[in-house]
């Protein structure tokens, strides 16, 4: 999908967008290149100037005519190249990246995305920060790879009058049959009234403070990965999913008979797709209790069940058309829970083409990604407590786990229970940093 349709925001977008209002903090993707040699400065600037002409310099427009959807128009960004001169250890390396992605870069500036680079040992790691409602992971992956400028479709076709017509006419069509689904189904009535039923008042007295959730970055060995889950009669995300369960068992406190909901970022995308976020979030419902490490069989199905019942219909609670058109205050409340109110996030960006591999004309010893709530997340407002990011580079799978201290402890503290986790199912895990490898061995 490379059409104007492309090129106007979506549910998933606008949600995006209104994070920071209603949850009190942005969500945040980065991506990390490890690097075996020093890059020339010349030679990021020329990838800055590169990354200007695609898909993540852009901005949301307000439509000109009533009924049609904003849309995304070509900006410039204002946030320069950081090009730190002070080399990195092991030891300052994740305190680095942590104050990548605690820069501001608010919707309504025009600072759109963060590049930098400082040395590390004898190469360099660089950091890539873009907002979420600017572009999803692999939105962002098809960014790095994308050889041509992005532009914007024009025409009659395209315009906004168009767009409002044929919103308006979607909207009709499908909340008709829409309608007659619900007058059949009493769970579907049930989950709109109690979207659409008053919210008590918060209670009394200052909020949450948010919390800046700390980081462990492992990498596996992927035939070994595909191996144990076969073993344990599952798959290579079905194991992921399962690891991430276990987390949310071993630390968050929750009764006895509470699920773990797991939510699952399911890609929407076909082909060459130009949309910033083309993705919607299912929640997997696995058992709670204790840790598991058995079997994986009753996890894939739920997962693929789960997966054939899900698609783009499953952002809102009404269809997506006719939520463009509601007032703002009825959207907010018909939108599906999402990400924010699972208890863990686990993110499979699958395999990384050579293109994302290679950064500035060379290629990376490993990449990671990660998703960050800024300038933390609120306990309060979410129910998240972890999140979760895979990501295959060749022989290699590379996993990022985040955490909420109050469950997870410090860095130290989270490299030492991944570090378990993946030994309980028999997978040698080497961290990306000396210090925390050593913290990981410790007690």
């Amino acid at each position: 999908m490379n059409d104007a349709t492309a090129w106007r925001l979506n549910s998933t977008d606008e949600m995006l967008h209104q994070a920071a209002a209603t949850l009190g903090s942005s969500r945040v993707v980065q991506v990390l290149w490890r690097l075996p040699v020093p890059v020339p400065v010349q030679a990021l600037r020329d990838e800055w100037l590169r990354l200007d002409e695609g898909l993540l310099s852009r901005r949301a427009a307000p439509a000109r005519v009533p009924g049609a959807r904003r849309s995304w128009v070509r900006a410039a960004n204002s946030h320069p190249l950081h090009v730190d001169p002070h080399p990195l250890t092991d030891s300052t390396a994740p305190e680095w990246i942590d104050a990548q992605v605690r820069q501001p870069l608010p919707a309504d500036g025009t600072e759109l995305w963060r590049l930098a680079a400082a040395p590390h040992h004898d190469g360099c790691l660089i950091s890539l920060t873009v907002p979420h409602f600017r572009s999803d992971g692999l939105g962002i992956l098809n960014a790095l790879a994308a050889p041509t400028p992005a532009h914007r479709p024009g025409g009659l076709a395209d315009s906004d009058a168009a767009d409002a017509l044929a919103q308006v006419s979607r909207a009709v069509a499908r909340t008709a049959r829409w309608s007659l689904g619900l007058a059949r189904d009493p769970r579907r009535r049930a989950l709109v009234r109690a979207a659409l039923r008053p919210r008590p008042a918060p209670a009394a007295g200052p909020p949450a403070r948010p919390r800046f959730f700390t980081t462990a970055i492992f990498e596996v060995d992927a035939a070994a990965w595909q191996e144990r889950a076969r073993a344990h009669g599952g798959t290579a995300n079905t194991l992921f999913l399962e690891i991430a369960a276990n987390l949310v068992r071993a630390r968050v406190p929750r009764a006895a008979h509470d699920d773990v909901r797991v939510g699952i970022p399911m890609n929407l995308r076909h082909g060459a797709d130009e949309r910033a976020n083309a993705l919607v979030v299912v929640p997997l419902r696995l058992p709670g209790g204790p840790v598991r490490h058995d079997a994986l069989h009753d996890t894939r199905r739920a997962t693929k069940t789960l997966l054939q019942g899900s698609g783009a219909h499953s952002a809102t609670l009404v269809p997506e058309p006719l939520w463009h058109l509601l007032p703002a205050r009825h959207a907010a409340a018909l939108k599906s829970p999402g990400a924010q109110q699972t208890d863990v996030v686990a993110s499979n960006f699958g395999d990384a083409s050579d293109a994302v591999l290679g950064f500035a004309g060379h290629r990376a010893d490993a990449v990671a990604l990660r998703t960050m709530n800024v300038p933390g997340l609120r306990p309060d407002k979410a129910r998240l407590r972890a999140s979760l990011c895979l990501f295959r580079a060749g022989p290699r799978m590379t996993v990022t786990v985040t955490g909420m201290p109050d469950h997870f402890g410090d860095s130290a503290s989270l490299h030492r229970l991944v570090a378990e986790e993946f030994a309980a199912w028999g997978l040698a895990a080497r961290p990306w940093w000396a210090g925390a490898a050593h913290e990981a061995t410790k007690g």
